[in-house]
């Protein structure tokens, strides 16, 4: 580490001096150095839970409703044995691909390349992210690192692929790459989409020709996962209550038969049946009784439709059971309160209707809800609210506007429910996958307008639904569409989505979204947020290679001024150049030119294009003075500062920002000792270039004449990060 990085082991990237047992910075700064910003990076992946590889090692069913074995995994790893690195499961929604491609790539136990004991050894198993924007037209590269088992789910837009044949070629061309590192792919498709018929596409394919049975992979996962649940006897033909004597409350008398036994449907898909195994255990954790898991089974469907013929005459009643689902945990004085606000109802009761009413605790118990006057609960019915939900939106659906309208209310900084937006959040985002329908997404404008706690929620709706296989495209193609529209609330949605987990899933189409943001012609909030985002993914260790690619590339491919992109990519190049405590990229960025010469130039080169837009003069002019306070603080390194922006001078000395910051402004009464500083040491390097150290890894020969804005850098020969 040189002396001036040393220096600045204790400090904050941009703000002052911290205790010397926090080495963050220290750390931030060596892994800058570390990071390889000119190398393309693969599709995002992510570890197979522990929860889905005990299903698929350890109660694991092979028999379809029939009885007949179902042959999908054995299939598939007979093709993965005989050295096929790629094969495809194809078939309907439902059927268990995914599964059964887990179950074969669990089970095969290869030898990887050089390894001379010939020892076998068990795959380390991966879901790929489907993370690009066109499947057909964008450039991307499949994941390939040493013993992987990938797992990539395609199945909910493979049968929309405009060009299936050439997708189908993107897949299948992975196979050497794979065979290289012993690694192995499996594609899970839907019903329609994948060139089966081609021979040369279409020999590594395995249909899908029966699911298994529904009910016994609950009984499986129950008995082999769940044992707590098996010991309540449930599933047994015939079984007592706790409590009961004799086999009824009355002593004497036959068992009664458990109802569960007959309730198991062997249609279930199967990842609705493994589900309910663990809802079970759920119910026999909190100490639910039998009827409870026999309601669980019918999926609340008997009680709900009681509740609701118990409530059919009193609007009162359902709109305290919805305001009870969405405000669980509150006070009962809180709920009742909250259903008023649905009914609008502002008037006074009279006493008379006070005294004579049911009381507040005998209408929760009504409705299923437990209280215990200090908060209301449904911890005693997993999934009852999220059945409540569906069913209010499916069987009452003129009630769907009032119903989001209500939501945002209560979500308002000081509404009742501003404290449980992350728990809306989810429930919004189960009904829209369990119904197919993306209009409850729209709480998230008027979530991300009110900040704080409301933009997180906007962000984890937005970010779950983008997850699902089923309608997780179309919610990922909402929100770039929102990122291009003119309406604020939209636009900015799309930035605060990127901020959360969405960006660190889906880095290429966060990008996306972020550039068309970012090409907004006023500086408005939704700006504002997009570059905080680009910040916070550019401060990621493993995005952070992907940023700062995708970000030169933009500035090299959009060169028409009249264009919104080119306003977007300079505007990026100046967010990531901003030093920032909380997100370090440009201290990363500077950091990593120390050792790599490319990563220079383009530092150049972004200064260069930023300051070629009369519109961003005034943002220059601040970054440039965070740069001299980042300096003094040790947050940037001294040399490479000097030497970027010397570089830039001979481009823009002319420039506004550039001459302020050199030569001050006419009435200024004070000028910073950073900038100060800072101008000191451009002038002694500009005036003794020989000066320049030479021999530093990365450092600009002054004598050189810098990259022109239009001009892609050394680090910019590959398509680093893919298209964006």
């Amino acid at each position: 580490m040189t002396s001036s990085t040393a220096q600045s082991d204790n400090r904050v990237p941009g703000g002052g001096g911290i205790n010397a047992a926090n080495n963050i910075y220290s750390t931030l700064l060596q892994a800058g150095r570390d990071i390889n910003l000119h190398q393309q990076e693969p599709l995002p992946t992510e570890p197979v839970p522990s929860a889905e590889l005990d299903a698929v090692r350890h109660a694991w069913v092979s028999e379809d409703e029939d009885g007949k074995e179902i042959t999908t995994a054995p299939r598939v790893l007979a093709m993965l044995g005989r050295d096929e690195r790629v094969v495809v499961i194809a078939g309907p929604l439902g059927t268990g691909k995914s599964a059964a491609g887990l179950r074969a790539l669990s089970e095969l136990r290869p030898v990887l390349p050089g390894d001379s004991s010939g020892s076998r050894l068990r795959l380390r198993l991966e879901h790929v992210l489907p993370d690009w924007d066109s499947v057909e037209k964008d450039k991307f590269l499949l994941p390939a690192e040493p013993g992987r088992g990938y797992l990539l789910d395609v199945s909910g837009e493979s049968a929309r692929w405009e060009k299936p044949d050439l997708t189908a070629r993107k897949f299948l061309g992975h196979a050497a790459t794979l065979r290289a590192k012993g690694s192995y792919l499996v594609v899970v498709a839907g019903d329609r989409g994948w060139p089966e018929n081609d021979p040369a596409l279409g020999h590594n394919v395995v249909r899908v020709i029966s699911a298994p049975a529904g009910d016994r992979i609950t009984r499986r996962h129950i008995e082999q996962l769940h044992p707590q649940v098996a010991h309540r006897g449930w599933l047994h033909e015939r079984v007592w209550e706790a409590g009961e004597q004799d086999g009824n409350e009355g002593g004497g008398g036959e068992p009664h038969r458990a109802p569960l036994a007959d309730l198991l449907r062997t249609d279930m898909r199967p990842g609705d049946a493994a589900a309910l195994a663990l809802e079970l255990r759920r119910i026999s954790d909190s100490g639910g009784t039998l009827k409870d898991a026999r309601d669980l089974v019918l999926r609340w469907r008997e009680r709900v439709s009681t509740v609701f013929r118990e409530t059919q005459a009193s609007a009162d009643d359902r709109a305290l059971l919805l305001a009870a689902v969405m405000l669980e945990g509150l006070s009962p004085a809180e709920v009742l309160e909250g259903a008023r606000l649905l009914l609008k109802d502002q008037k006074a009761r009279g006493i008379r209707d006070i005294l004579t009413g049911r009381d507040l605790i005998t209408r929760l118990e009504t409705i299923q809800a437990k209280s215990d006057g200090q908060r209301v609960t449904f911890s005693h019915l997993p999934g009852y609210p999220a059945a409540v939900l569906r069913h209010f939106w499916r069987q009452l659906s003129d009630v769907q506007p009032n119903l989001i309208k209500w939501v945002k209310r209560l979500t308002e900084p000081k509404g009742l429910g501003v404290s449980r937006i992350q728990e809306i959040a989810d429930l919004l985002a189960q009904l829209a996958v369990d119904e197919g329908d993306l209009r409850p997404l729209d709480v998230a404008q008027a979530w991300t307008a009110a900040g704080g706690a409301g933009q997180d929620g906007a962000s984890r709706l937005l970010a779950r639904v983008a997850r699902d296989p089923v309608v997780g495209q179309e919610a990922r193609t909402k929100l770039r569409a929102w990122a291009g529209q003119d309406l604020q609330a939209n636009a900015a949605v799309a930035a605060v989505v990127c901020q959360g987990p969405f960006s660190q899933e889906y880095p290429r189409q966060a990008l996306t979204c972020l550039r068309w943001v970012l090409g907004r012609p006023e500086h408005d909030s939704a700006v504002s947020a997009a570059s905080e985002a680009l910040r916070a993914m550019g401060s990621d260790l493993r995005l952070l290679p992907r940023v700062w690619a995708t970000v030169n590339r933009w500035l090299t491919e959009f060169k028409q001024p009249d264009d919104r992109h080119y306003l977007a990519a300079r505007r990026a190049a100046l967010a990531l150049l901003q030093p920032d405590a909380l997100h370090p990229t440009a201290t990363l960025l500077v950091a990593n030119a120390l050792e790599n010469a490319d990563t220079t130039d383009e530092l150049v080169q972004g200064w260069c294009a930023a300051l070629s837009v009369p519109a961003l003069e005034a943002r220059c002019e601040d970054v440039l003075t965070s740069w001299a306070k980042a300096v003094a603080d040790g947050a940037l390194d001294a040399d490479v500062v000097t030497e970027v922006l010397n570089h830039v001078i001979r481009e823009h000395w002319m420039t506004g920002p550039l001459s302020t910051f050199i030569a001050g402004r006419a009435g200024t009464e004070y000028t910073s000792q950073s900038v100060v500083d800072l101008r000191e040491r451009l002038i002694l390097r500009w005036n003794t270039p020989q000066q320049a150290q030479r021999g530093t890894p990365g450092a600009l020969d002054s004598e050189v004449q810098p990259t022109k804005p239009a001009e892609a850098g050394p680090g910019l020969q590959a398509e680093l990060g893919g298209e964006a």
